[in-house]
């Protein structure tokens, strides 16, 4: 069976074929209109049948062309059949779950460098500032504690100045972790908005969501020992997300 391409072609070569027949004819029976004597009836219906085997022909070659897309189509369709099938029986979500744990694991280690830092600079300012004011801050003179080296404020960041080596100000982790992100996806702007959406969902929606990757919810699922280290509204969360610790097998008694 010709390919769709070769039976194309073909249907062209007939068409092309079949115009010049119609071609023949015409000037046959136009010489005819004109009075010529030497066009024989024989002549002419000779013509006129060569002219309708090349419509046949066409015909012939139409059906050849559908026959040949119907078959193409019916082999892309098996082939691809046969791809998701192949894709289906290789695939696997351990990649993504590996992924998903250690972005969950790198989160928590920035969570806690960036609460160690916030803790121990927002204590330093507090007491910088309740100093200040023992001091005897004033409107004209609001940092007495200049004379002594330092500066502290306590809003709206947490900040401390040495005047001799520099300031330090706490840092929302929630910001920190937002440049990460946006340093690591530049241009990602489908990405940008999945990730707000899926922040902003209830938490049963994260539930929901992470069952369409198998394997996902059972990776997110706190262990028992994790799940008492956290605070009442954690857990509550946590829970919520579907992610409390499963509940012990009972046994079945013999």
């Amino acid at each position: 069976m010709m390919n769709p391409t070769e039976a194309r072609t073909a249907l062209e070569t007939a068409r092309t074929e079949a115009e010049q027949a119609r071609e023949v004819v015409e000037l046959l029976a136009e010489r005819v209109r004109d009075g010529a004597a030497d066009v024989t009836a024989e002549e002419l219906a000779s013509r006129r049948g060569l002219a309708e085997l090349a419509e046949l022909r066409v015909t012939a070659a139409e059906r050849k062309l559908a026959a040949a897309l119907a078959a193409d189509l019916d082999a892309r369709a098996r082939a691809m059949g046969d791809r998701i099938r192949a894709l289906v029986d290789e695939d696997t979500t351990a990649p993504l779950i590996d992924a998903v744990r250690a972005v969950m694991a790198a989160v928590q280690d920035l969570a806690a460098a960036a609460a160690d830092r916030t803790g121990k600079i927002r204590t330093a300012a507090m007491d910088g500032v309740a100093l200040n004011d023992e001091l005897g801050r004033s409107q004209d003179n609001p940092f007495p504690s200049r004379t002594y080296g330092y500066m502290a404020q306590s809003s709206p960041s947490a900040t401390i100045t040495a005047l001799d080596g520099g300031s330090a100000t706490a840092f929302p982790v929630g910001n920190l972790l937002g440049l990460a992100l946006a340093a690591a996806l530049p241009g990602d702007h489908d990405v940008r908005r999945s990730l707000v959406e899926t922040l902003t969902r209830p938490p049963e929606g994260i539930e929901h969501l992470a069952r369409g990757v198998p394997g996902l919810p059972e990776a997110l699922r706190i262990d028992r020992e994790t799940w008492e280290t956290l605070p009442p509204a954690a857990q509550r969360e946590a829970a919520r997300q579907g992610r409390q610790p499963a509940a012990p097998a009972v046994g079945r008694e013999g």
